[in-house]
C-alpha cells in the first residue's frame, strides 16, 4: 500500500502579521504586559539596543541579541550589573519611611538613578514618595535577575498574546488562504503536518476537526508555557545555561527535521529561516543539493518583500555552503512575495489551483487583492 502523499507547512510570525494579528515583536514591547522596566541588564540592554529603531525589530532579531549581550559581557560566570557598587552599598540600607524624614537629601542623585534604573518608584502624593519597587531583586546578582527576567518576558508574552483579537478580514489574506486549502486537502486524505514556530495557537481561526494536526515548536500561549531564546552555542558558561532555547524546562521539540525529509512538498510561510532555528533546517536543505541521492522536492516559500526574499536567498546559500544553484536545480523551488503580489500573481494562483481551490475564485482573490494595494 502507497503511503499518502506528506506537506509540511512551516509556520513563523510573518503568518501571524499577514493575518492581521498584533504579534509583532514591537507591538509586545509597547504593550503593558512587557517587563521593560524590570531592573536586569538583560532587560536594560534590549532597551537601549533598539530605542531609536523599534519598529524595524523582529522576533530572531531579540533571539539575536540575547546571544550578543552574552557575548559582550565581560565575565559571565559573575554577569555585568546595570547597579554600581555605590549604588548597591546605598540600596541596602534605603527605606521609603527614610526618603519621606529626608533622611536622603543629600543624595538625590543616586535616588534618582534608582528611580531611572527602576529599583526605585517616584509615587504622586501631597509630597514627593519613593518605594522600594525592586529593592529586594535589585540586590540579588545579576545573573538572578537576568533568568528572572527571562521568565517574566515569557509570562508577559503570554498574557499580552491573550489579548490579541483576529481582525474581521482575516479570511481575505493570503495567508488564510494557504491555511484553509492545506487544511482541505488533509481532509481529503493529505498528510498535512503543520509546524508553528509562533506562541498563538491557530485553532483560534475557528478550524475544524478534521483540519492539519499543528505542532508547536516553541509552545503555545494557550498552555502558558512558551519558550524563548538563542540557538545552541558552546561558549556559554552553566550560569547563563538559560538563555538557550535548548536548556529550557519545557523543551521537547516535535519531529519537525524527520517530516522535513519524508515530505513530498514543503511550505514556509512567514519564517525568517534564520540563524537562531537553523538546527531545524540545514540537514534538509543540504541534503536537497546531494546530486548523488537526488529526492526532488516542491519548495514554497511565503515571505513579505523584496528585502525578506534577499534574506531568505542568503540563508538558503548559507545553509547549503554555497550551493543554492543546487538547491534550485534539484527541487521546484518558487518565493511567492505576499506585499509584492503584483509581481508573484502568477506564482499564487498556480499555487492555490493546485491546492484545490477553483481557477475563478483565484483570480477573484487576487483581483481583490491587486485592487487594495492600488
Amino acid at each position: 500500500m502507497s503511503k499518502p502523499r506528506m506537506i509540511v507547512l512551516i509556520l513563523g510570525n510573518g503568518f501571524d502579521l499577514d493575518l492581521g494579528l498584533k504579534t509583532s515583536y514591537k507591538d509586545y514591547w509597547e504593550s503593558e504586559y512587557c517587563p521593560k522596566d524590570y531592573p536586569a541588564p538583560i532587560i536594560f540592554h534590549l532597551n537601549q539596543r533598539w530605542e531609536d529603531n523599534l519598529e524595524a525589530v523582529k522576533w530572531y532579531d531579540m533571539e539575536n541579541e540575547l546571544l550578543n549581550y552574552y557575548k559582550n559581557l565581560s565575565d559571565p560566570l559573575i554577569g555585568e550589573d546595570i547597579l554600581t557598587a555605590e549604588e548597591r552599598s546605598f540600596l541596602k540600607d534605603f527605606s521609603s519611611y527614610g526618603f519621606a524624614c529626608g533622611w536622603y537629601n543629600d543624595r538625590i542623585e543616586i535616588v534618582q538613578s534608582l528611580v531611572n534604573k527602576g529599583v526605585l518608584l517616584y509615587r504622586e502624593s501631597i509630597r514627593p514618595l519613593v518605594d522600594e519597587h525592586y529593592k529586594e531583586d535589585a540586590l540579588k546578582s545579576p545573573i538572578w535577575r537576568d533568568q528572572k527576567a527571562l521568565g517574566l518576558i515569557k509570562e508577559g508574552l503570554c498574557k499580552y498574546l491573550d489579548t490579541v483579537i483576529l481582525p474581521n478580514n482575516f479570511i481575505s489574506t493570503i495567508a488564510y488562504q494557504v491555511l484553509a486549502f492545506l487544511d482541505e486537502e488533509a481532509v481529503n486524505g493529505t498528510l498535512v503536518n503543520i509546524y508553528s514556530f509562533n506562541y498563538t495557537p491557530v485553532q483560534l481561526m475557528g478550524r475544524g476537526p478534521d483540519a492539519a494536526i499543528v505542532h508547536h515548536i516553541h509552545g503555545s500561549c494557550d498552555e502558558g508555557k512558551i519558550i524563548i531564546g538563542t540557538r545552541d552555542d558552546s561558549t556559554f558558561v552553566s550560569s547563563y545555561d538559560f538563555l538557550q532555547k535548548s536548556f529550557d524546562k519545557v523543551y521537547d521539540p516535535p519531529a519537525l527535521v524527520e517530516d522535513l525529509n519524508d515530505a513530498d512538498e514543503v511550505v514556509i510561510y512567514g519564517h525568517s529561516i534564520g540563524e537562531n532555528d537553523r538546527q531545524y533546517f540545514k540537514a534538509f536543505f543540504k541534503q536537497q543539493t546531494d546530486f548523488s541521492h537526488p529526492r526532488r522536492k516542491d519548495i514554497t516559500i511565503f515571505t513579505k518583500d523584496y528585502d525578506s526574499e534577499l534574506q531568505i536567498k542568503r540563508s538558503l546559500q548559507s545553509m547549503t555552503d554555497g550551493n543554492l544553484s543546487a538547491l534550485y536545480g534539484l527541487n521546484n523551488i518558487q518565493i511567492i512575495k505576499t506585499c509584492n503580489i503584483e509581481d508573484d500573481q502568477i506564482k499564487l494562483c498556480n499555487f492555490l489551483v493546485k491546492h484545490g481551490k477553483e481557477e475563478l475564485a483565484t483570480r477573484s482573490f487576487i483581483g481583490k487583492l491587486l485592487g487594495n494595494k492600488i
